[in-house]
């Protein structure tokens, strides 16, 4: 049915995004109990440089200043990461303005052998508890509409949705018109 529905959409609103924004606001954090193997922790551009993995070592540009790493391994093999951005280094993206004390998830990824595995939802709730120590106050991240799996993810990990943004660019206008149904973001426009 949504197959059915993006072409018809995509011709009456031009090109457009559907994301649910999560948040987690400082509370406990879901405690996950991860498989024995697994291993998360936070991680460098040099750790993730150096894998085995081709799809973990593209990742390696969400890395440096500004941004904090986190990975999951098993057996000394990392095979998942993620990345939150905060400061300077999320203005260029800036999807959902951030206030002082935020910082967003920006990527998240699982090699494919390990997907279905637990490995997402402990990277998000490892890296909350982590993050939320370092000292931020809330945390976000964007996850496309129809991405139930990142979606059951991140519920998992003790995080809400606070909005869904809806984009949408009839006629190829300068600016997309952007709706917002939820929470409004309380960072710089």
């Amino acid at each position: 049915m949504i197959a059915a529905f993006k072409p018809l959409a995509r011709w009456i609103a031009g090109d457009y995004d559907i994301y649910r924004i999560f948040a987690t606001d400082g509370g406990a954090p879901a405690r996950v109990q991860p498989k024995s193997a697994m291993r998360f922790e936070a991680v460098t551009v040099e750790s993730i440089a150096a894998s085995a993995d081709e799809l973990i070592r593209l990742q390696q540009s969400y890395a440096g200043e500004g941004s904090t790493a986190f990975a999951c391994q098993v057996d000394g093999r990392i095979v998942g990461v993620c990345f939150y951005w905060h400061g300077i280094r999320y203005h260029a993206r800036n999807y959902w303005p951030l206030a002082v004390g935020q910082a967003k998830l920006v990527q998240i990824v699982t090699t494919p052998e390990m997907r279905g595995q637990g490995v997402a939802r402990g990277l998000i709730a490892h890296s909350t508890a982590c993050m939320l120590e370092l000292g931020f106050a809330r945390l976000l991240a964007r996850v496309w509409l129809t991405n139930a799996p990142s979606r059951a993810a991140f519920i998992a990990a003790g995080w809400r949705q606070i909005a869904v943004v809806v984009r949408i660019n009839p006629l190829r206008r300068a600016q997309p018109m952007r709706i917002t149904f939820g929470e409004r973001p309380t960072g710089h426009p």
